[in-house]
């Protein structure tokens, strides 16, 4: 620590700091354009311009000058005002005075530093700048006549979102930030770029002229999509959510945001949203009253529990509270042991796989410590695509602290194109293969951590056959790489280990995260001050639906045996929850076989999905933006979620329709709010005790601490796929742009991307000498499909890859839940 004066003021602050950042510790305001928190510091604009007692006769910026003991600060006097008032209007020379029209206004920094500097007329003359206006993709406009050069768009796409689309061309006053070759911006459209910027130079397209900032009511909330966890703030107006505000306040992703944060709000206001319920009349489904519709369901689950059973498939989108009266109703109203979420398949990494090994089901460190470590390894490549933002945690681990990357995957992806990342290519569904090699030569090597670890002897006699060299026969991946892997790993002082669960990563779910668990105890992963094991899930709340034990009852089905049961007739109704299976389990003809045999289906839901076709009773729901209540995130962090705009209609929130449900049951669910059920559930959710609903502020509270010790540590064997032999495999998987089918009703992913394709590697495409936007027909498993080609560079021979998202793909009447499918392929 050291100590010194800031105007006046004693200031004691850590010797890394800055004077911008001990004048922000002590209150002192200091002006800036270039500067952002989570930027490294740069120095570009110099209106942070200060004075330092030591160093008489100069001015120096405040953002990039390190602290020294006793030194003192002056942050304002005549000279500096002059020569911030001076660079003010150098700034505006070339720049155009548009502020009527610039949808900036009103919160733009060069016109707040222009009217506190009284910048009323300038010295200096010039012309102004005019290039062209990029509109060319539907997310940002770029304007670089209002561009003050503060380099902050380049920083933040080559620091955080590792990107690179902009950097700066030409010189002196014709300077400007660019695209490769000044051509139109083409990237992941994530919208950092915008946050970042001071001025109306980027801003959001869906936005432009839709109101002034002032207008806007703000609220915080957790986003409704993946597991990150993001706070997201709605700027709403006139009860619509008009776009999605930067905030780098509150919450733990630090203002950073994915295209589906930032973009893909607009389902939230879509037109084709159900309002009212339906019953199904005549074989048609038509509008009811909600007392109607509830005495349907009501009658169809008591006469079906008399029958065979009730099964219920939520999603894993509700909230903490919904989740946990949803069970109530489900063991005291409906009296079923059949409760599953999310396919019932993609979580069992973390409910067998740690419970066997660690004896938690969580991940066991929080998003921030990844940052901070040396060596980090990630199974699968696709984790960039499923949880973006902690993609950007990861880059920064790399990128500012020379964390060592290490990736098992079966394509390559963003990931690979870090510095230091190690990319194990393996043939699809051997990942598990490489990652038991990796635990067999750490044991053999004498390498791994072992004290305290049961099972050592037995798993070490499991993997005995499982050594590097023959796994590298098996899987692809060099021996020699293996073993580097593995020696990075079990060296760093701090490493972390990620794994993404998912309805598209059914395959394997259990042995990987079992497989995970295994190296974490083996490397000393899991008790690394920073970083840990990861295993994230899907949907925005999947943690909370795990927390909730939202899983089979004793002797109660799980979603596959749900859909079996019902299809062959020991099931007489199914309750659907927030959930597509129809588009988004594998199999479809199994699931359709279920939906369409079943006695009785409800489906609840907030749009018309693939699913409501054979309903009984449609029951229509709120989203996210329309909720009270918690969700915890994948890094085990409850967080509040705050309705931002009503519900559409007549649609209710999840919580109010289980509480109707159970009242005509008899059953009072009758709460005075997710206040007073928060109360109740954290008595059974272990974990969750120590947290407060009303006291849960901007950075949420994580349960069990940062660091999750694990209850035991016990090495289990699991056997790796052999690989199939085939010309070519299809696996599925997330796309950046999509989160579930959530995101195909949303127009800013839709955007990007607006339909199903098949993506093939280079050489394939040289081979069958495909070409972009044509159509090829995709023959496995007993279906065809017809899929637009997609070219790109990141899969290797043999190996084809459709996103899992889009209904009209159909992708799983092809994918049935393996890791990769053989398929034919001919145009």
């Amino acid at each position: 620590m050291v100590n010194l004066t800031i105007d006046g003021k004693q200031v004691k602050v850590d010797k890394t700091s800055t004077i911008l950042e001990a004048a922000e510790q002590a209150g002192i305001r200091i002006p800036v354009l270039c500067h952002a928190k989570k930027l490294l510091p740069y120095g570009a604009c110099r209106v942070c311009l200060v004075e330092v007692e030591q160093m008489k006769g100069r001015l120096i910026p405040a953002c990039t000058t390190p602290v020294t003991d006793g030194m003192v600060v002056t942050t304002m006097s005549d000279e500096i005002k002059k020569v911030r008032k001076t660079v003010l209007e150098f700034l505006l020379v070339n720049h155009v005075v548009d502020c009527p029209i610039c949808d900036k206004g009103g919160e733009c920094d060069l016109q707040d530093l222009t009217y506190e500097y009284e910048v009323t007329k300038n010295r200096f003359d010039d012309a102004k700048f005019n290039w062209g206006t990029d509109e060319r993709n539907p997310f940002i406009e770029r304007n670089m006549n209002r561009c003050v050069l503060c380099g902050k768009c380049v920083r933040v796409c080559d620091e955080i979102v590792a990107y690179g689309s902009y950097s700066f061309i030409e010189r002196g006053f014709d300077t400007k930030v660019a695209t490769a070759y000044d051509r139109g911006l083409d990237c992941e459209f994530c919208g950092q770029c915008v946050s970042m910027c001071p001025v109306g130079a980027l801003l959001p397209r869906p936005f432009k002229f839709k109101a002034r900032p002032w207008q806007l009511k703000e609220v915080d909330t957790v986003c409704g999509y993946c597991g990150n966890g993001c706070t997201v703030t709605f700027g709403v107006l006139k009860n619509k959510v008009e776009t999605i505000r930067f905030n780098d306040k509150n919450g733990v992703n630090d203002g950073n945001l994915c295209v589906r944060g930032r973009f893909g709000y607009s389902f939230i206001n879509s037109e084709d949203r159900i309002t009212r319920p339906m019953i199904r009349r005549n074989d048609r489904l038509e509008p009811a009253t909600w007392s109607e519709a509830i005495d349907a369901v009501v009658s169809g689950f008591e006469k079906a529990g008399s029958d065979k059973g009730v099964g219920i498939l939520s999603g894993g989108r509700l909230t903490n509270e919904e989740f946990f009266l949803l069970k109530k109703l489900a063991a005291n109203s409906i009296k079923t042991p059949h409760l599953d979420h999310s396919g019932g398949e993609c979580y069992k990494g973390v409910t067998v796989g740690l419970r066997q090994t660690l004896g938690i089901a969580a991940s066991t460190g929080t998003y921030p410590q990844v940052e901070e470590c040396d060596a980090i390894l990630s199974i699968r490549s696709d984790f960039y695509e499923t949880h973006p933002v902690f993609g950007m945690v990861v880059n920064q681990a790399v990128k500012r602290h020379d964390a060592q990357l290490i990736l098992v995957s079966d394509k390559k992806g963003k990931f690979t194109k870090l510095p230091h990342a190690q990319t194990l290519l393996s043939k699809p569904g051997t990942e598990l293969s490489v990652i038991n090699a990796m635990c067999q030569y750490l044991l053999a090597e004498g390498l791994a951590a072992t004290e305290g670890v049961e099972g050592v002897d037995e798993f070490k006699k499991a993997l005995s056959n499982q050594t590097p060299a023959k796994v590298a026969k098996l899987t692809g991946v060099d021996a020699e790489a293996i073993k580097s892997a593995a020696k990075k790993l079990v060296e760093s002082k701090n490493a972390a280990i990620l794994l993404a669960y998912g309805l598209p990563y059914s395959a394997q779910s259990a042995e990987l995260g079992t497989a995970a668990a295994n190296l974490s105890i083996l490397t000393g992963a899991v008790d690394s001050k920073k970083g840990g094991l990861y295993l994230c899930g899907e949907k925005a709340n999947s943690q909370g639906a795990l927390d909730l034990n939202i899983l089979p009852g004793e002797k109660g089905f799980g979603a596959q045996k749900m859909l079996e049961a019902a299809s062959d007739g020991k099931l007489s109704a199914l309750y659907l929850i927030g959930e597509d299976p129809v588009v988004s389990y594998p199999d479809r003809a199994k699931v359709k076989k279920a939906l369409e045999k079943v006695p009785f289906l409800v489906v609840q839901d907030i749009f018309m999905t693939a699913s409501c076709e054979e309903a009984d009773v449609i029951l229509p729901a709120t989203s996210f933006a329309e909720k009270d209540g918690t969700f915890t995130n994948a890094e085990r962090r409850i967080q509040r979620v705050r309705p931002g705009v009503p519900a559409p209609g007549e649609a209710k929130t999840d919580m109010a329709i289980f509480s109707l449900i159970a009242g005509r049951f008899g059953d009072q669910l009758t709460y005075t709010g997710p206040s007073a059920i928060f109360a109740e559930l954290k008595q059974e959710a272990s974990g969750y005790e120590a947290a407060e609903f009303d006291k849960i502020g901007p950075q949420g509270v994580v349960w069990g601490g940062e660091n999750l010790k694990p209850a035991f540590k016990k090495l289990v064997a699991v056997e790796g796929n052999k690989p199939v032999d085939a010309r070519f495999q299809m696996v599925t998987g997330s796309a950046l742009y999509h989160s579930g089918t959530l995101s195909t009703h949303a127009k800013g992913p839709l955007a990007a991307m607006p339909e199903p394709y098949i993506e093939f590697g280079a050489e394939d495409a040289t081979e069958l000498a495909l070409k972009e936007g044509e159509t090829v027909a995709v023959k496995g498993n007993g279906a065809e499909l017809r899929l637009k080609v997609k070219l790109g560079k990141r899969l290797p021979k043999g190996l084809v890859f459709v996103p899992y998202h889009f209904g009209d793909a159909g992708v799983n009447q092809i994918y049935r839940g393996e890791s990769s499918v053989p398929v034919e392929i001919s145009k």
